[in-house]
Protein backbone atom coordinates (compact mmCIF):
# COMPACT_ATOMS: atom_id res chain seq x y z
CA UNK A 1 0.00 0.00 0.00
CA UNK A 2 2.75 2.10 0.93
CA UNK A 3 4.58 1.41 -2.50
CA UNK A 4 1.60 2.29 -4.25
CA UNK A 5 0.87 5.69 -2.75
CA UNK A 6 4.74 6.67 -3.29
CA UNK A 7 4.53 6.13 -7.13
CA UNK A 8 0.78 7.78 -6.98
CA UNK A 9 2.44 11.18 -5.64
CA UNK A 10 5.72 10.68 -7.38
CA UNK A 11 3.97 10.68 -10.66
CA UNK A 12 1.74 13.12 -10.01
CA UNK A 13 5.09 15.06 -9.62
CA UNK A 14 6.51 14.27 -12.69
CA UNK A 15 3.32 15.09 -14.45
CA UNK A 16 2.99 18.59 -12.70
CA UNK A 17 6.32 19.43 -13.23
CA UNK A 18 6.20 18.67 -17.23
CA UNK A 19 3.04 20.68 -16.91
CA UNK A 20 4.72 23.86 -16.44
CA UNK A 21 7.46 22.95 -19.33
CA UNK A 22 4.90 22.25 -21.72
CA UNK A 23 2.92 25.89 -20.75
CA UNK A 24 6.35 27.40 -21.39
CA UNK A 25 7.26 25.94 -24.15
CA UNK A 26 4.55 27.15 -26.49
CA UNK A 27 5.60 30.61 -26.31
CA UNK A 28 8.98 29.89 -27.81
CA UNK A 29 8.41 31.91 -31.53
CA UNK A 30 4.92 33.82 -30.33
CA UNK A 31 5.36 37.87 -29.85
CA UNK A 32 6.02 39.87 -27.01
CA UNK A 33 2.87 41.93 -27.01
CA UNK A 34 0.99 38.34 -27.43
CA UNK A 35 2.83 37.22 -24.06
CA UNK A 36 2.24 40.46 -22.66
CA UNK A 37 -1.78 40.17 -23.62
CA UNK A 38 -2.24 36.78 -22.01
CA UNK A 39 0.42 37.29 -18.56
CA UNK A 40 0.11 40.92 -18.21
CA UNK A 41 3.14 43.12 -17.73
CA UNK A 42 6.44 41.83 -16.51
CA UNK A 43 7.89 42.68 -13.11
CA UNK A 44 10.79 44.00 -14.47
CA UNK A 45 12.18 44.21 -18.25
CA UNK A 46 16.25 44.15 -18.04
CA UNK A 47 18.41 43.65 -21.16
CA UNK A 48 20.95 41.30 -21.80
CA UNK A 49 24.20 42.62 -23.93
CA UNK A 50 22.98 41.67 -27.26
CA UNK A 51 20.06 44.00 -26.99
CA UNK A 52 17.61 41.27 -26.30
CA UNK A 53 14.88 41.81 -23.47
CA UNK A 54 14.17 39.38 -20.48
CA UNK A 55 10.76 39.55 -19.19
CA UNK A 56 11.26 38.82 -15.83
CA UNK A 57 7.73 37.14 -13.83
CA UNK A 58 7.39 37.06 -10.25
CA UNK A 59 5.50 34.96 -7.61
CA UNK A 60 6.05 35.64 -4.09
CA UNK A 61 5.18 31.89 -2.56
CA UNK A 62 4.75 31.93 1.11
CA UNK A 63 5.18 28.71 2.75
CA UNK A 64 3.32 28.27 6.54
CA UNK A 65 4.60 26.07 8.84
CA UNK A 66 1.97 22.94 9.74
CA UNK A 67 2.43 23.48 13.39
CA UNK A 68 1.13 27.27 13.58
CA UNK A 69 -2.01 28.34 13.81
CA UNK A 70 -1.33 32.02 14.02
CA UNK A 71 -2.25 32.83 10.27
CA UNK A 72 1.21 34.32 9.88
CA UNK A 73 2.81 33.74 6.58
CA UNK A 74 5.42 31.79 6.93
CA UNK A 75 8.95 31.86 4.82
CA UNK A 76 8.70 33.01 1.61
CA UNK A 77 11.07 32.45 -2.07
CA UNK A 78 10.08 33.86 -5.09
CA UNK A 79 9.63 31.76 -8.56
CA UNK A 80 10.77 32.97 -11.46
CA UNK A 81 9.77 32.94 -15.30
CA UNK A 82 11.94 34.72 -17.47
CA UNK A 83 11.11 35.23 -21.32
CA UNK A 84 14.14 36.13 -23.42
CA UNK A 85 12.81 38.26 -26.74
CA UNK A 86 15.25 39.10 -29.63
CA UNK A 87 14.87 41.99 -31.20
CA UNK A 88 12.30 40.90 -33.64
CA UNK A 89 9.65 41.13 -30.72
CA UNK A 90 9.64 37.11 -30.61
CA UNK A 91 10.24 34.87 -27.70
CA UNK A 92 13.47 32.98 -28.51
CA UNK A 93 14.23 30.63 -24.58
CA UNK A 94 12.41 30.63 -21.37
CA UNK A 95 14.02 30.15 -18.36
CA UNK A 96 12.44 29.31 -14.69
CA UNK A 97 13.88 29.24 -11.04
CA UNK A 98 12.93 29.73 -7.36
CA UNK A 99 15.68 32.03 -5.44
CA UNK A 100 15.15 34.27 -2.20
CA UNK A 101 15.96 37.38 -3.28
CA UNK A 102 13.21 40.05 -5.13
CA UNK A 103 13.20 41.00 -8.09
CA UNK A 104 14.93 44.17 -7.75
CA UNK A 105 17.81 42.21 -7.32
CA UNK A 106 17.85 40.30 -10.36
CA UNK A 107 20.94 41.37 -11.91
CA UNK A 108 20.84 40.54 -16.49
CA UNK A 109 24.27 40.05 -16.20
CA UNK A 110 24.05 36.54 -13.91
CA UNK A 111 21.43 35.20 -16.46
CA UNK A 112 24.07 35.68 -19.60
CA UNK A 113 24.96 32.50 -19.20
CA UNK A 114 21.51 31.25 -19.03
CA UNK A 115 21.14 32.78 -22.57
CA UNK A 116 23.97 31.59 -24.00
CA UNK A 117 22.64 27.65 -22.57
CA UNK A 118 20.17 27.52 -25.78
CA UNK A 119 19.26 29.50 -28.51
CA UNK A 120 15.98 28.47 -30.09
Amino acid sequence: MKKTLLLLIIAVLQISCSNTNKTNEKWLGETKQKLMKSWGPPVRILHDDQENEILLYADQVFTKDHNDDSGIAGPSYWKYNYMYVNKEGKIYLWHNEKQKFPPQSVDSKNLAGVNSKTNR
